[in-house]
């Protein structure tokens, strides 16, 4: 049979029914204490550091924000976010061991790559010598060359401290003399102290955005030397990086009505077309061009293309084919981990998200037992969670921030009844 990479402890009953091999285990006693051995000592190093700032308010607001960061990672751990994957785990820790060699004239000793369960595609630095990778970044790159790219640029901000420093920069902004004294002023204003008080706050945004990106410049860079020395053949693969990073939260595929109707035609359930359909979003009074804030630069990944060029100026990168190289040994391990999307965010309880990728699956492949299992286990807590009145803790509502397809789904799903789903549980009842 061929591996199956199931992500998350679900239930003995399916490890029985299709004998498969655990390669995220949330229940992994040993990894825990080892994490949380080791974060409580790094968390003792950043106390002692953080006890050194001269300026006593400020020096307790850090210590508030890092006990409470402290309590989440912790708790993080317990829950089972953190996780050892026997193939990308190891494939990360393939790639940092070959930057740290590619690059012996700097320490990289202090820095530890975590693999975690959270559905935001993301890579980000902690600070605390600690690098995140969320596993849907994992499966959302295009060759172990993009991973390289991504560790080179998180290693570099943790290089460059960017997490502490922003945080007590931030921290002393807003306890600045001139905040407090513009504060003051707003409180006296007799008139317009919302839109007063707007802007003073977009002002702060603004220019933290505008010193972020500085930091993001400065790890673009640090980060392309570190991957230069460890990839000089495929430098142009950091320029490539970078791009997808601007695209790569765009939905892949969807379901269109005809989906629906193949994948529930051979159920018991009168399929009614009408259950695709929902007018909620005419309800919704939302400005698609805000003039209010800029939405393009508070992005998760902001200005793109100007970073991109930035690279391109300051490293002479020019466009150019790259050497060839194979991605079919990436591809065929995302192919063969193309469930764990689908088990984490069940095992994060959120069955809709976990149903939608199923079906997005399941549509070319009905007769799947991995995919018509999830099916069942989505829809039996879906339908628990709306017989309880509660559907809205497992199941987003419809918004014009999501896509058509999605919006659909979440139309379809609210609009079954208990009768539906009965019909359709017993049919993928295993």
């Amino acid at each position: 049979m061929k591996k199956i990479y199931f992500s998350i402890l679900l239930s003995f009953s399916f490890q029985l029914i299709f004998s498969q091999q655990i390669l995220l285990d949330t229940l992994d006693t040993a990894y825990k204490k080892e994490l949380e051995s080791f974060y409580l000592e790094r968390s003792t190093h950043t106390l002692a550091e953080i006890d050194k700032i001269a300026n006593r308010k400020v020096r307790s607001e850090m210590k508030a924000i890092f006990l409470e960061k402290k309590k989440d990672f912790l708790k993080d751990v317990q829950d089972g976010k953190f996780v050892y994957h026997k193939e990308f785990s190891k494939l990360i820790d393939e790639k940092f061991e070959e930057i740290k060699r590619s690059n012996p004239d700097v320490n990289f000793d202090t820095i530890k790559i975590l693999l975690k369960l959270d559905e935001s595609i993301n890579a980000y630095n902690v600070g605390e010598g600690i690098v995140i990778f969320n596993l849907p970044m994992l499966i959302n790159v295009n060759d172990e060359f993009e991973i390289s790219y991504i560790i080179c640029h998180e290693i570099a901000h943790q290089h460059l401290n960017h997490v502490a420093k922003s945080l007590q920069d931030n921290i002393e902004k807003s306890n600045s003399q001139e905040i407090i004294e513009k504060t003051k002023q707003i409180k006296k204003t007799k008139y317009n102290k919302a839109t007063l008080a707007t802007n003073e706050i977009k002002n702060f945004v603004y220019k933290n955005r505008i010193f972020s990106r500085a930091n993001e410049h400065q790890a673009d860079s640090l980060g392309f030397v570190y991957f230069r020395k460890t990839h000089p053949e495929y430098v142009h693969k950091s320029i490539e990086t970078l791009k997808i990073l601007k695209f790569i939260d765009k939905e892949k595929d969807s379901l269109a009505k005809s989906d629906y109707i193949k994948i529930f035609e051979n159920t018991a359930i009168n399929f009614d077309e009408n259950w695709l359909e929902d007018n909620i979003l005419g309800s919704y009074n939302y400005q698609k061009n805000s003039k209010i804030w800029n939405i393009d630069s508070l992005r998760t990944h902001p200005d793109i293309d100007v970073r991109v060029q930035y690279i391109k100026d300051n490293f002479k990168i020019e466009e150019k084919e790259i050497a060839q190289y194979s991605k079919l040994k990436y591809l065929d391990l995302k192919s063969d981990t193309k469930y764990d999307e689908i088990f984490m965010l069940y095992y994060l309880k959120e069955y809709g998200k976990s149903l939608y990728q199923t079906m997005i699956l399941l549509k070319d492949d009905k007769e799947n037992g991995i995919l018509k299992k999830m099916m069942y286990d989505n829809l039996s807590k879906i339908e628990t969670y709306k017989q309880q009145y509660k559907l809205n803790k497992c199941l987003q509502t419809e918004s014009p921030k999501f896509s058509n397809s999605y919006n659909t789904f979440l139309s379809f799903i609210r609009n079954l009844r208990k009768t539906n789903f009965n019909q359709i549980l017993s049919y993928y009842e295993y």
